[in-house]
């Protein structure tokens, strides 16, 4: 899936894609609990609180253990967001939300939380920022880059790709230097620039996501 989301993130972990997701009405979730968790095969973050579809909803069953790699507190907005996508290693954890009526495949909105261990010791905040922006520099693209801001333990930042057509996309990420290492959040939309009201209610949202 050629999406500069996915080519961004390469600089640290490859990503295993799961398959299209089905439109989800949110009166048809329920609450997660010890007694129902067993029976949940998809599960979704709904006004701050995790949800699940106790039918198959999905080509396959969703890892149950994905819920439980979340290492951020975030804050979503209204909407229902769905887990789709998982990744626990030693060097790095991942896990993507789409909004429930849109699918990993053709996503037009993705928000993606990683925690990278002991990236803390290696490199500073500028230097991060430095090589994402490199690293979309050196494939060929030309970032449109606005650091709304940044400290030594924290910074926020927008870049946006309006060129190819193709891979339009703009994406704000919030990044946290913690103790045990760096927690990024990465919210993306598939449009050269996502506007004013949804830029602000995105960096409202970001600023309130806090390590676990």
């Amino acid at each position: 899936m050629p999406t500069l989301i996915r080519l961004i993130i390469l600089l640290y972990v490859m990503f295993f894609l799961l398959t299209a997701q089905a439109e989800i009405d949110p009166s048809k979730l329920i609450k997660v609990t010890n007694d129902n968790n067993p029976n949940c095969v998809e599960y979704y973050n709904y006004k701050g609180e995790i949800y699940c579809s106790i039918t198959a909803q999905d080509v396959a069953p969703m890892n149950p253990q994905i819920k439980n790699y979340e290492t951020q507190k975030i804050t979503f907005d209204n909407r229902p967001w769905k887990v789709v996508f998982g990744k626990k290693t030693e060097e790095i954890t991942v896990v993507e939300y789409v909004p429930a009526d849109d699918n990993i495949e053709h996503w037009q909105e993705l928000v993606t939380s990683q925690f990278i261990p002991g990236l803390q010791t290696r490199i500073t905040m500028k230097q991060y920022i430095d090589s994402i922006i490199n690293n979309l520099k050196e494939s060929g693209f030309k970032p449109i880059v606005t650091i709304i801001e940044e400290t030594p333990d924290q910074a926020l930042f927008e870049f946006r790709i309006d060129n190819p057509s193709n891979m339009q996309q703009d994406e704000l990420q919030f990044v946290t230097k913690g103790n045990d290492g760096f927690y990024i959040l990465h919210y993306v939309i598939r449009k050269a620039d996502m506007g004013k009201p949804n830029r602000n209610k995105w960096i409202g949202l970001l600023k309130k996501t806090k390590p676990k």
